[in-house]
Order: structure tokens, then C-alpha cells, then sequence
């Protein structure tokens, strides 16, 4: 239900010509964040007003039309998405900065989810239906 109010909002506050292939909520902040194909994840303030942050944004990661999904950790300093060239991005939801690129596939990783109450294991899948678990 919360994700369905998110992408309500979404459509009146992005106004950018990309689709948004995922949106995933803070789990203690006021904002959620949209993987956009404009190979960026946008924020946006999920209390009124409801605006995008101008100023940050997690970029580095490529989307490349897949639809790539992003995550984020069950304490929510980190944001994970998969990306176009194969590797999971980790970024620190405080900064925006890239903590940490890995190579996981040869084709595109769509998906990444953190193990929910041990959050160094991270679970992946790739385009081709490629899963891998790891810490």
C-alpha cells in the first residue's frame, strides 16, 4: 500500500523524461528513493512538501533500460542496486558516496536484497536467472 502512494506522488514530483523501474522506502528516514533509467537513484521527501532532492542523488551505476532494483539496508546506512555491467553498487545513504563496487555477473545484476536480520549477507540475481548469495 505505501509503495502505491509513493508512485502516486511520484508521478506529480518527477518530472524528468525516465521511467522509474523501482522505489523503495527509507526504513527510518522520511524519504524514498526511485531507481530512475537515467542511470541515477533520485530522493525524494516522503512527508509534505513532497520534493526531489535537488542536490543528491546515487549516480555511478548504469540501468541501461534493464529494471534494475535497489535496497536498502535493514539499519539503512547503506543503499544497494545491481547495475548494467554486472556489479552491485553499495552506497552510503548519509553521503550518496559509492562505498563499494563488486563484480558479481557477466551480464547485468537486476536485483539485491540484504538478509534481513543479519545485514552483511546480500542476496543477487542477474538477467540471465544467475542467484548468488554472499557476505
Amino acid at each position: 500500500m505505501i509503495e502505491i502512494i509513493f508512485v502516486i506522488m511520484l508521478v506529480f514530483i518527477y518530472v524528468e523524461a525516465y521511467t522509474c523501474p523501482c522505489i523503495r522506502h527509507h526504513p527510518s528516514d522520511p524519504y524514498f528513493v526511485a531507481q530512475s533509467n537515467g542511470n541515477y537513484i533520485a530522493i525524494f521527501s516522503s512527508k509534505p512538501p513532497f520534493r526531489l532532492d535537488k542536490y543528491k542523488r546515487y549516480e555511478n551505476h548504469g540501468v541501461s533500460g534493464f529494471p534494475i532494483k535497489c535496497n536498502f539496508s535493514p539499519d539503512g546506512k547503506k543503499l544497494a542496486t545491481g547495475s548494467s555491467d554486472g556489479c552491485i553498487y553499495f552506497y552510503n545513504t548519509k553521503t550518496c558516496h559509492l562505498i563499494k563496487k563488486t563484480k558479481v555477473y557477466e551480464q547485468t545484476c537486476v536485483d539485491v536484497a540484504f538478509h534481513p536480520v543479519v545485514s552483511n549477507i546480500i542476496a543477487s540475481c542477474s538477467w540471465n536467472g544467475e542467484i548468488s548469495v554472499f557476505e
